[in-house]
């Protein structure tokens, strides 16, 4: 009992700072226990996260807006609910962040995942009064559209247009099933019960469709985990040996970010592409050359067949034999053209003195 005391004076006594101890709790257990999107055990702890967070929300609704008190057996706990929330939605916001981030590569993603953590800390450190209610079920939304968003695909074994309207379906029979449990026990009228309930949902859904089709939200569940490029590449043993020449004091690179190309020399773009298990889909590797006149000039688009489950990634690499000299990027999309991943490197033309010579720089090889 003295120990019990002793942690309600100083949660007293600490009460402001209690949510941000729940976010970065929640931010620290997420960064050590996530790991592969597709785990069973991820996808079943984000669905008993979302369930007990809309528990929360619920018995929240009944004190804030049914005037309704809490049932007696949580009278003692209820004053905690508010750090317990907190833990439930950062770590669920937290692994959607980190999951899209994974994914982005254009500037529109990164927008998108900006927003996200604004949000995120919006809610965490800022207070809306009366509307807080409806601030947790609107982030709880992005949560639940989040969870079925990433899974649909996974189910599938694809990206795209119906992965995306099966989560959207899968998210609103969620919804609904949740609110035809609450109406009842809440007693609202027409209108409280759609500006409460009805609006969070519809408003978050409805942005999240929109930053769909303006390809703002990253292509999840896919990611590239490594991009290099490279002057020659073979299959030994299994794996692949990606020949490069770069200095060794540019360790940063991958491959040769600096191409200097010798006559006949091929340029390699060697990628690594995180998917799902069973996941088979199909991406292509878009080849573009600056130009200060029009920007990025398509040069090729060449497709790749992905097959998932490696925890490294799918290997793939395509090459070019006609280049000239320039300011290059490979970028790695959808069917769709949604970016998975992007690099950027420059093509130099050899010295001709080392050419004639034939004194090219000697080659090094990295396994992968």
């Amino acid at each position: 009992m003295v120990m019990i005391s002793r942690f309600k004076d100083w949660y007293q006594q600490n009460r402001r700072w209690v949510p941000i101890g729940g976010f970065v709790l929640g931010f620290l257990f997420d960064a050590i226990m996530l790991k592969r999107i597709d785990e069973l055990s991820v996808l079943i702890q984000q669905a008993l996260y979302l369930a007990a967070s809309a528990a929360l929300i619920a018995i929240e609704f009944r004190e804030h807006v049914a005037e309704i008190a809490p049932p007696r057996p949580l009278l003692k706990l209820w004053p905690y609910r508010e750090f317990l929330l907190h833990f439930l939605l950062g770590t669920l916001l937290n692994s959607y962040t980190i999951f899209y981030f994974k994914s982005a590569s254009a500037l529109t993603s990164f927008v998108f995942i900006f927003l996200l953590v604004a949000l995120l800390t919006a809610n965490e450190f800022l207070r809306f009064g009366k509307s807080q209610t409806q601030v947790h079920l609107a982030l709880w939304s992005l949560c639940v559209v989040s969870y079925f968003g990433s899974l649909s695909p996974i189910l599938l074994g694809f990206t795209g247009m119906l992965p995306f309207l099966l989560g959207g379906f899968l998210s609103v029979l969620v919804y609904l099933l949740y609110l035809r449990m609450l109406q009842p026990r809440l007693g609202l009228d027409a209108r409280h019960f759609r500006r409460h309930l009805i609006y969070p949902y519809a408003g978050v859904h409805a942005l999240l469709i929109l930053l769909y089709f303006a390809h703002a939200i990253p292509p999840v569940p896919l990611s590239v985990s490594y991009m290099g490029i490279y002057h020659r590449i073979e299959k030994r043993d299994g794996q692949y040996a990606l020949g490069y020449t770069r200095p060794w004091w540019k360790f940063w690179q991958h491959g040769d970010e600096t191409f200097v190309a010798y006559p006949g020399d091929s340029v390699y773009a060697f990628a690594q592409i995180f998917s799902p298990a069973r996941f088979r889909d199909q991406l292509r590797m878009h080849w573009m050359l600056w130009s200060e006149r029009r920007g990025w000039q398509t040069q090729d688009e060449i497709p790749l067949e992905i097959i998932g489950g490696r925890d490294a990634g799918y290997r793939a690499y395509t090459k070019k034999n006609s280049y000239q000299p320039g300011r290059w990027r490979v970028a790695i999309e959808t069917m769709d053209g949604r970016e998975v991943g992007r690099l950027t490197f420059e093509i130099e033309a050899a010295d001709p003195s080392t050419t004639d010579s034939g004194t090219q720089k000697p080659m090094r090889f990295d396994l992968r």
